[in-house]
């Protein structure tokens, strides 16, 4: 009986070891990866296209127009030299980080159009309501 005890201890401590040296292991891999991830040469476009979403969740964001060619000049300088790369060099990070920034750029601008149709709109209505305002009013 006492022997079962110690196997079952001793069980129990090995299986401690192995898991502690898992999370250790596996804490070290995550590191290295976000050390990966923020060395990126796309890191910083990820980053502002980030913002670009957080700013117009927020409505803190400028003219979408001007905004929007900053982000095509990335966008295309990106995809030129996605186009350049053959798929089989380019590796699953890179791969990864461009999938990334273009899903980003397109919620950004999904996120972007309501607003946008809505500054129009309320744009023009002040237009009319100008135009009639001023068409009434005696000279």
């Amino acid at each position: 009986m006492e022997m079962k005890k110690d196997e079952n201890s001793f069980l129990q401590n090995m299986k401690h070891e192995i898991n502690q040296k898992t999370k250790e292991e596996e804490e070290e891999e995550n590191e290295i990866l976000k050390k990966r991830i923020s060395s990126h040469p796309l890191y910083g476009l990820l980053l502002h296209s980030h913002l670009s979403c957080l700013k117009v969740c927020s409505g803190d964001f400028d003219l979408p127009e001007m905004i929007n060619t900053v982000d095509d000049l990335a966008l295309t300088k990106l995809s030129l030299r996605s186009d350049s790369l053959p798929d089989a060099t380019s590796s699953e990070l890179d791969q990864f980080m461009e999938a990334y920034c273009l899903t980003l750029r397109e919620l950004k601008e999904a996120m972007e159009k309501p607003i946008i149709e809505t500054h129009r709109f309320m744009d023009a209505v002040y237009n009319q309501l100008n135009d009639i305002v001023l068409s009434s009013s005696p000279p």
